[in-house]
């Protein structure tokens, strides 16, 4: 089961729809909502009305409790005070039961959730140091907590030395022995240091957690605070826009239409003869014919699709192109990938394909490693991240039973990425019309803590109907990501 957990959306229309599109292609069992739903942003009753059909589960925030009559104002600073009753005002009676109908805790398996502390849920207090983090082990005895409030990403773990340790919010595996606290941020008011909305997933087949952040229109967010008559002063991650870093490249030009004659277009042709223009656009459509082939040839090379090769190396060879396969004998034991060549020219990868959404913004390159393989490079040079997908070539699968499958390989991401990185060990139909159907998928998401990543199958979802099968890694990220020599082979 793939749990994706919110907090702090307070009602921040355009980070929430970035979010929630985000999840609906990362493809979650459930959505889990950790409190705030309302509070400081332009749009409560859009939100709450989105919230209310999307997400699984909720728990009451402060915000969402001082709403529904449920929390002393009082204890709230003055601007604060000033939004309430501004969101107040904007919420139905209807809006104001749901929320306070909401619990203050969710329980789930092998996990809990608050949205401030799980000492006293109630009183809403942060967890966001050691010694406070400290205090909610006793509390419950689940081995992972999921909390918000802070607005800001935080890991602490525990393990049998009994101390405490704050950690940088990074993906990882649970750990026997260990005990987890998660607060994935903000996703409507983040105050991390940057304006992007922050969630997280817990895949609990997997047994991993992994953070996202995703942008969201600051444009679109900033008009809607003007339009509610709102100071967007008031909203601080307004100013952290990234754009603001960009240099202009040119100087600001007035594209407006004219308003006068002296705008208007000076020395132009007001009228042509038509037989004149048949002329022309048959000499036009003939040059525009060659353009175009040109043209898609030349897309088709900066898409990325490189073509298979045959291996210089002893062992199964892969097939010719229009069969895009090779069969395994059934005494193989080694690795089922082709291997990572040492050199690449940047544009085709032997044994594998690929695409990047935006070729103009990715490259790649090879890396020789002798302790790990060959090691790939794929590096986004892009203020928006890139999507990327790298298929291995099917392997026709000889077997009489079962048969399970192990991934190992390492990945790193060194400073400055950000985004997802995600293994798919896809079980395939015979080919159709050179196509091969995909009749079940296993993912992957790591990374852990740890660089190393080691996935086994479930053999009890092995497809009868499978003939091949594939390993597909996919991304969408900035910066640079590095996976070393992936293997496949079969399970012990």
């Amino acid at each position: 089961m793939r749990y994706a957990f919110v907090s702090d959306i307070h009602a921040n229309l355009q980070a929430w729809n970035a979010v929630l599109t985000a999840i609906a292609i990362q493809r979650v069992d459930r959505i889990l909502c950790l409190g705030d739903i309302v509070g400081y942003g332009p749009n409560p009753s859009e939100v709450l009305s989105s919230l209310y059909r999307h997400v699984d589960g909720f728990c009451m925030g402060n915000h969402d409790a001082v709403v529904c009559g449920k929390l002393d104002p009082q204890r709230f600073n003055d601007h604060a005070r000033q939004m309430i009753e501004w969101t107040r005002s904007r919420l139905s009676g209807k809006a104001a039961t749901f929320l306070g109908n909401q619990p203050l805790t969710l329980s789930g398996p092998g996990f809990r959730c608050t949205h401030g502390d799980f000492t006293n849920p109630a009183a809403f207090n942060y967890i966001d140091n050691s010694d406070s983090a400290a205090e909610n082990w006793p509390a419950v005895d689940d081995p992972l907590l999921f909390c918000g409030h802070t607005h800001v990403p935080a890991l602490f773990v525990i393990g049998d030395s009994g101390t405490t340790h704050p950690l940088k919010p990074q993906d990882f595996e649970l750990e026997p022995g260990k005990r987890y606290i998660v607060n994935p941020g903000s996703t409507g008011n983040p105050r991390s240091g940057d304006a992007q909305a922050s969630y997280c997933i817990y895949d609990s087949d997997a047994g991993s957690v992994c953070w996202y952040t995703v942008p969201f229109d600051l444009d679109a967010c900033r008009s809607a605070i003007r339009a509610a008559g709102l100071n967007e002063a008031d909203t601080g991650f307004l100013a952290l826009d990234p754009r603001r870093r960009l240099a202009a490249v040119r100087e600001e030009i007035d594209f407006a239409p004219a308003r006068n004659e002296a705008e208007q277009a000076q020395g132009v042709t007001l009228v042509s003869e038509l037989t004149r223009l048949s002329r022309t656009a048959r000499r036009w459509k003939q040059v525009a014919a060659a353009t175009a082939v040109v043209s898609l040839i030349s897309i088709a090379t900066a898409l990325g699709f490189s073509l298979l090769r045959p291996p210089t190396v002893d062992g199964p060879m892969w097939l010719p192109q229009e069969e895009l396969a090779y069969t395994l004998p059934a005494s193989a034991t080694g690795n089922w990938l082709p291997p990572f060549p040492a050199t690449t020219d940047g544009r085709s990868l032997p044994g594998w394909r690929f695409r990047f959404d935006r070729p103009d913004a990715a490259t790649f390159a090879i890396q020789p490693d002798e302790n790990v393989g060959n090691i790939l490079s794929i590096h986004v040079t892009n203020a928006t991240p890139a999507t990327i997908r790298l298929e291995s070539a099917p392997v026709r699968v000889q077997r009489s039973g079962p048969v399970r499958f192990t991934l190992r390989t390492r990945l790193e991401r060194p400073q400055g990425f950000s985004g997802f990185v995600r293994f798919a060990v896809e079980q395939l139909g015979a080919a159709e019309a050179g196509v091969y159907p995909v009749l079940m998928r296993e993912t992957k998401e790591p990374p852990p803590i740890s660089p190393l990543i080691r996935f086994t199958t479930d053999a009890s979802k092995i497809v009868p109907a499978a003939r091949f099968v594939r390993l597909v890694i996919e991304s969408e990220h900035n910066g640079t990501v590095s996976i070393s020599q992936p293997s496949l082979t079969p399970a012990e």
